[in-house]
């Protein structure tokens, strides 16, 4: 017998016998599938058990030979809604004659085979009970089922089992015990189920601590917010920073405390009706909004009306979310407006997930806090998805998507560290490649703490024991040094190749590509800085066939923040003196101050404090500040996100470039499109428009460098990753032409083209070379 599911094959060979055992591999556990299996035996007249064993799924099944073909078809094919089914290996067993069938306790094996699912957002019969008033659970704002709650962060160790969670502080009601114990709840075995009489507590204090006294603390919460207060709220993962998205005083005030200039806030929304006011949204964003996942999706604005300004100044979308635990459902019952919900960090650190943490180090932004006696074992972001030509891209991997797992041709126990900024690591065992949670900026100390020990317990929970280890060769990268200090066998990665090899296992490509690489920074075999790069190659090897032209850069790392530094020196490098001499003398009237364009130039042509790069990524912040849409950056990318946000989208024109060959490379100029800018600048041409003829003008570049490959290696498929390819612009323009030519195209989705999906083509390369 064969069952497909997800176009994969499960054969059972289902004779005469009628005694069959089953492993069942995947997300099936912590999802009702106990209990889901236990009622289907019982629709089939099946007897047996079923039972966890680590992370997989036993099920012993005796019966007719009709009754248990069924009876796998049924739990194969259909299985819980949260499960996912990886591998299923089935056995022919002797008859043993049950009598019935049981739920057995949870056993542990020598497999690593293992699985933890993601936290998930409260499903709609929690949302029901919550606010019922005859439930038990009334206004609860712990209740959760086999079908929601958290997973990931609170999970200590397998087998999934209450014990192994920080739920195992909690001892169940006799209700609740009664409930976790009976197959016809679902609740059954839902290990962080709860209840006021036996869960944990909510505690609203001030700034300080001191514990406020009221009847209920999410009516005094939000009685708070619409009073223009900001709030500490402990969640699922972590700590947000939380106040009413229309107050622009308290939104300012947030800003000022995490030291967080510019970048975007996230939204929370009530519900899709509420997002269609203020965002343009199609129907895959509406999906992935109300999915399980419940991430931060990046739409289109459409109204900004009674919005705060400062929630998304300079940028045409907002991050937006629904609600997605009982807490936030309670809020928004209270009919509060649309919600700041950001991350509880001063800017550059990681997220608060302790109550002593958030009193420590929040105090100065918050005016109250609303706690909870529940430990997060791991603290974990929001995710940040978009869509991208009807394909959910995912930006940052956090709570519902990490640890993310693909399952492929992996076979060797490979540990790999990621890049310094956007930070993850990813490890492999018995076949899957697993990927951790977003860190952030590992330059931050208390980031790289948070790495070093998400690291430790993941290896202590899959009981991992890397063979090889894989790293940046970036010297400088904290991943890279932490890296080197472990005593396995060492894959050094170089960046680029890393960034290709993530869209090579995510697609399951194991043929050469053309791989264009677009990103900011990163260290090339030749020394220099990479990030405008056209490479040939697969998961072992590649070769470089191609980049953007050098420029030396002066500034070093202060260049990064202080952008008008790249711009000018590019200016600096242009060849036509007069173009130079406008330019620079623009940048000095930008600036204000001729001394510090001066010291530069001087800077670069005695070679102080230089690097060459061939960043595309760069370039992208040079023209920003050229145009004056920012010259000294608050967050990563601020300038070319500002200025994908004013293309004039009806602007088919582009600029001048030119493609040369050199030691069997070619080399892209493009300095006849900054000259061309220049230009434009000089006769007034409006910004949108410019902007419009330079990404029209990356989109031309690509499609010639890709044809040009084409046409010298004879190769077709096209891989498109890196960080530059965050902009939709630039991705949805090269996706579609290259296919208008006949190429097969591939870009980054489950796993992110910016530094987060670095980890898992690491892991990708060291596995194809051993």
């Amino acid at each position: 017998m064969n069952v497909k599911k997800d176009n994969q094959e499960f054969k059972f060979k289902v004779k005469n016998q009628v005694a069959y055992r089953a492993k069942i591999y995947g997300i099936v556990q912590g999802v009702g599938f106990r209990p889901y299996v236990y009622k289907k035996a019982k629709e089939f007249s099946i007897s047996g058990f079923v039972n966890n064993m680590d992370s997989f799924l036993i099920v012993t099944a005796e019966g007719t030979k009709e009754k248990v073909k069924d009876f796998f078809l049924d739990i194969v094919k259909k299985p819980p809604e949260l499960a996912k089914i990886e591998k299923v290996e089935i056995r022919k067993e002797e008859i043993k004659a049950f009598t019935n069938f049981t739920i057995r306790e949870s056993e542990n094996s020598n497999t690593k085979l293992k699985f933890i699912l993601p936290d998930v957002a409260t499903c709609n019969k929690c949302r029901e009970d919550i606010l019922n008033k005859d439930s038990k659970r009334y206004r609860y704002a712990f209740t959760n089922c086999t079908l929601c709650g958290p997973r990931y962060s609170v999970i200590k160790s397998l087998p999934y089992d209450r014990c192994n969670t920080t739920m195992g502080d909690f001892k169940m009601c006799k209700i609740c015990d009664r409930e976790y114990k009976n197959p016809d709840t679902r609740r059954f075995h839902a290990e962080p189920t709860c209840c006021k009489d036996c869960g944990p507590k909510l505690i609203l204090t001030d700034k300080r601590g001191n514990k406020v006294q009221c009847l209920d603390e999410i009516k005094e919460c939000a009685k708070l917010i619409k009073e223009g207060k900001i709030i500490g709220i402990k969640g699922i993962g972590g700590f947000h920073i939380v106040c009413s998205a229309l107050n622009e005083e308290a939104v300012l005030r947030i800003r000022n405390g995490k030291k967080r200039k510019d970048k975007p806030f996230a939204l929370m929304l009530k519900d899709i009706e509420e997002v269609k006011k203020y965002c343009q949204i199609s129907k895959t964003e509406t999906n992935i909004l109300e999915s399980k996942i419940r991430p931060i999706v990046l739409l289109r604005k459409k109204n900004q009306k009674n919005i705060a300004k400062n929630v998304a100044p300079k940028v045409n979308k907002y991050g937006v979310m629904l609600p997605y635990t009982p807490i936030h459902y309670l809020l928004f019952n209270e009919e509060i407006e649309p919600l700041v919900m950001t991350s509880g960090n001063v800017s550059g650190n990681p997220i608060e997930y302790t109550n002593k943490g958030a009193l420590e180090n929040l105090h100065k932004i918050v005016d109250y806090f609303l706690l909870n006696d529940r430990e997060i074992n791991t603290p974990i972001d929001d995710s940040v998805v978009k869509v991208v030509e009807d394909k959910v891209t995912v930006i940052r991997p956090g709570r519902g998507i990490a640890p993310y797992y693909i399952m492929g041709k992996i076979k060797n126990k490979i540990l790999a560290f990621g890049a310094e900024m956007k930070s993850t690591f990813s490890f492999s065992l018995d076949g899957i490649a697993y990927m951790s949670q977003y860190f952030g900026d590992l330059k931050q100390l208390n980031s790289y703490e948070e790495y070093v020990k998400a690291i430790k317990n993941m290896k202590s929970i899959f009981e991992l024991k890397e063979e090889i280890i894989s790293f940046d060769r970036h010297p400088g990268y904290m991943s890279s040094f932490y890296g080197k200090s472990l005593n396995a066998l060492k894959e050094p990665v170089y960046h680029h190749h890393a960034h290709m090899a993530s869209c090579l296992l995510e697609h399951d490509i194991d043929k050469e590509v053309i791989g264009i690489i677009y990103d900011g920074t990163g260290l090339g075999d030749d020394g220099n800085i990479w990030g405008g790069e056209f490479l040939i190659g697969d998961r072992k090897n590649f070769k470089r066939a191609g980049h953007f032209k050098y420029v030396k850069i002066q500034g070093g790392d202060s260049s990064n923040v202080d952008i008008w530094k790249i711009a000018s020196s590019y200016l600096k490098a242009l060849e036509d003196k007069w173009t130079m001499d406008f330019g620079l003398n623009r940048m000095k009237k930008l600036l204000k101050d001729d001394l510090e364009v001066d010291n530069l130039c001087y800077a670069i042509d005695n070679n102080i404090n230089c690097y060459k790069t061939s960043s595309l990524g760069r370039l992208f912040d040079g023209v920003a500040a050229i145009l004056d849409i920012e010259l000294k950056a608050s967050y990563d990318a601020e300038g070319a996100i500002e200025l994908e946000g004013i293309i004039d989208e009806s602007v088919k024109e582009s600029y001048e470039y030119t493609i040369e060959s050199e030691e069997d490379q070619y080399i892209v100029n493009y300095n006849p499109m900054l000259l061309g800018i220049l230009k434009d600048i000089k006769n007034r041409e409006n910004k949108g428009k410019i902007s419009a003829k330079f990404h029209n003008t990356i989109v031309k570049i690509s499609i010639n460098m890709a044809t040009k490959l084409r046409e010298k290696f004879n190769i077709n498929r096209v891989v498109l990753s890196g960080g530059v390819f965050e902009n939709i612009y630039i991705l949805k323009n090269i996706y579609k032409a290259l296919s208008i030519k006949g190429f097969e195209v591939y870009f980054n989705e489950k796993i992110p083209t910016n530094d987060s999906g670095i980890s898992l083509g690491q892991v990708a390369i060291a596995d194809s070379r051993h």
